[in-house]
């Protein structure tokens, strides 16, 4: 009987199969198949933790390593036999994270530590730092560190994860590259690097919880960088971790659903349910609110980019469409930055970029006619901008207010003083898009944008380019189905060659135009496809993107995208973040949230494959992790998964038949209990004691337990 100060004692089994009450029994032929020696109990303490197996001595063999945290040093332990040896490796203080890697190329392992500070330091374990520290700008405790050859130099480089930051850093033995640091989801974990679509770069995976839509997957360039975060529909997700199929192609293992049932699923192309690709801005950007964004060519491609503003930070992200992917790129830029627009204000023929800064009291704009990351020049404005847009006849529209919040139109160029073009009234809250277009039946343009818990408010400039009145005497009256809408809510469409405007209210849809009066003309109106149970959002393509006129529906409460193409109807579920601007880009769709940008496809591509699936034997069976191994030596991949209600493991059997329970092994003498128990919680594999067999390693409570494979 073995006890611990802070736990009711418990004793560690052996390898024996325990009576459960309920499981279907397992075939005797194939258990006979599998068998575990152990386990080899190694008590190290409280506090032990992050679990890994490597070379820790450059002996060829592998051992269980962990944290020790509670003296502040790693452990290793090495199998000798059926002995064990602790081998304590000192850490100089706390640490955050660690790993062992080969960095250098000469077949030898380094130890790199994070410490509590976040700085990166590689040493030969037992040994000092053989260089200075590498800061990397990863805030918090518990960094997640991976490794492998990301850029193909045959050396071992690192991803970092800490709270919602992630970055890459290669050439780790000379000077290091460091990638610019890139958000995650703060609640993201199981973080797995691997080749998954075999084609000899590693991709990197995760899992974000959430109702759907949880596996997230990027797929690696070869040069140290990744793609897009792409988000596959598998609900409920748990864990995931890389595996092999029955024919030992690179497959993902997937603990999923309400019953944690266990799949293995591969990576295929040309597939109509592809895969949404997605780009983070980080939690807490804009403050939950939609960031200022702008959609247009900005690099004289012929193709539309996306740029987005984080006033917070004062930084413009630039998303640039190259090679059917968005290709990221962070800029500086003015502070407080509330609107953007891109279009040709100088007439030169090259699209350029305007910004307008309540916070700077500033107007300004980035010439086409040089580079991008030129920091903005201010143009000349009065009182305080809030948003504006380019005038398709050359220059800017800018509106702007006072301290008292009354509000005003001007118009402005580079080298030219402001011009005033009329008074609009007292704006309660500041817009956050102005639409420019010829909109209505009088002559001259119309502008329109949405007052934050107002509406819709329209106006008409003539064709003296002033505000002219309408009959009511105010210059924005809209008609009343536009109050409350919000700016998500409005965008602009083309009806029988004429610019109009899209408006969705309390689920519907309505195209109007403006009559020569000012006042709404309704060309259309639809409740949109059959099932919608919230619509929010929706926009439409121009003919000749793909063949005919498309139209986009959002469905909010069911998470849904609907696209609308002649007959033809086709429903894509996505993820529930809280979507607030539709935008249709190159047949695809753009779905922007305070949370980042989500393309939606609507064409072949990536996708997940379930090859086989193994249901849980009883209903309170908690699957909780596992890994990866060949647990009987046949040379094909089984796996291992950590059952919290046993409490112990179930080894499944991998073959051509699927996965198959194989193997119960009880960790506990205690038996089960109704709810799941916290231990083991922790899971490695490995070929720990030299007999080319893997072996898997579990942490409980303050011990490592080793279960070498039977011979």
């Amino acid at each position: 009987m073995l006890a611990t100060a802070n736990v009711a004692p418990f004793v560690f089994l052996g390898t024996a199969l325990l009576a459960q009450s309920g499981p279907p029994p397992i075939a005797p032929e194939l258990r006979a198949r599998f068998g575990f020696d152990g386990p080899l109990v190694v008590k190290v303490g409280d506090g032990l933790g992050n679990l890994q197996i490597a070379d820790v001595d450059g002996d060829g063999k592998v051992e269980a390593i962990a944290v020790d945290s509670r003296r502040a040093r790693l452990v290793a332990v090495r199998v000798k036999g059926r002995e064990t040896e602790l081998q304590p490796i000192p850490t100089n203080g706390q640490i955050s994270g660690y790993t062992l890697a080969d960095v250098t190329g000469d077949g030898k392992p380094d130890l790199l530590l994070v410490d509590t500070r976040g700085r990166l330091s590689v040493r030969r374990p037992g040994a000092e730092p053989e260089g200075p520290a590498i800061d990397l700008g990863l805030a918090g405790r518990g960094v997640a560190m991976l490794t492998g050859d990301l850029d193909g130099d045959k050396k071992q480089d690192l991803v970092a994860v800490a709270r919602g930051s992630l970055r890459t850093v290669t050439n780790l033995s000379g000077t290091p590259k460091l990638s610019a640091i890139e958000p995650v989801e703060d609640n993201a974990y199981s973080f797995h690097l691997g080749d998954f679509d075999a084609d000899g770069k590693l991709d990197l995976v995760a899992v974000a919880p959430g109702a759907n839509m949880n596996l997230r997957l990027r797929l690696g360039n070869g040069d140290g960088s990744f793609g897009a975060w792409r988000i596959f529909s598998v609900d409920g997700m748990h864990d995931v971790f890389p595996a092999r199929t029955a024919d030992g192609k690179p497959a993902l293992a997937t603990i999923a659903g309400s019953t944690r049932a266990v799949s293995l699923q591969v990576l295929q192309n040309g597939d109509d349910r592809q895969a949404l690709d997605w780009w983070a801005f980080g939690e807490g950007a804009g403050g939950g609110k939609a960031l200022p964004w702008a959609l247009g060519d900005i690099d004289g491609d012929g193709d539309e980019d996306l740029l987005v503003a984080r006033a917070d930070r004062a930084q413009l992200l630039v998303h640039e469409w190259r090679d059917e992917t968005f290709v990221l790129r962070t800029l500086p830029t003015l502070a407080g930055v509330a609107a953007i627009a891109i279009g040709d204000i100088d007439k030169d023929g090259k699209n350029d970029v305007v910004l307008a800064s309540p916070e700077e009291d500033a107007v300004a704009w980035i010439s086409g006619a040089g580079p991008l990351d030129r920091f903005p020049e201010q143009l000349a404005a009065a009182d305080k901008p809030i948003v504006a847009a380019i005038d398709p006849r050359g220059g800017v529209l800018v509106i702007t207010r006072n301290e008292k919040r009354d509000a005003s139109l001007l118009t402005c160029a580079p080298g030219k003083p402001a011009d005033k073009l009329g008074e609009l009234g007292r704006l309660p809250a500041d817009p956050a898009r102005l639409l420019v277009a010829d909109l209505g039946d009088a002559a001259g343009l119309e502008l329109a944008f949405v007052v934050p818990g107002e509406g819709l408010r329209t106006l008409s400039l003539g064709e003296a380019g002033k505000i002219e009145k309408k009959e009511s005497g105010k210059a924005t009256d809209t008609a009343g189905f536009t109050k409350k809408l919000e700016d998500g809510a409005c965008a602009t469409t083309t009806v029988a060659g004429a610019a109009a405007m899209l408006a969705v209210r309390e689920r519907f849809v309505r195209t109007f135009r403006l009559d020569d009066k000012g006042q709404v003309r309704v060309l259309s109106q639809d409740n949109g496809p059959d099932g919608m149970t919230e619509l929010t959002l929706c926009a439409e393509t121009d003919a000749g993107v793909l063949g005919g006129v498309a139209r986009f529906y959002f469905d909010k409460k069911g998470n849904k995208l609907v696209r609308q193409l002649g007959a033809k109807t086709v429903s894509v579920e996505v993820p529930a973040f809280d979507f607030t601007h539709l935008v249709p880009h190159r047949g695809a769709v753009l779905l922007l949230s305070a949370r980042g940008v989500l393309r939606v496809p609507f064409a072949k591509g990536p996708s997940l494959r379930t090859l086989t699936t193994h249901e849980p034997p009883i209903v309170r069976t908690a699957y909780w992790t596992g890994r990866a191994g060949d647990f009987d030596h046949d040379g094909i991949c089984d796996l291992v998964v950590v059952d919290r209600h046993l409490p112990g493991v179930q080894i499944l059997a991998g073959g051509t038949a699927g996965l198959q329970r194989a193997l119960s092994i009880p960790v506990f003498e205690t038996a089960p209990s109704q709810e799941p128990d916290n231990e083991p919680r922790e899971l490695a594999t490995g070929d720990l004691d030299g007999d080319g067999r893997t072996d898997f390693v579990l942490i409980a409570h303050d011990r490592i337990l080793i279960y070498p494979q039977e011979q």
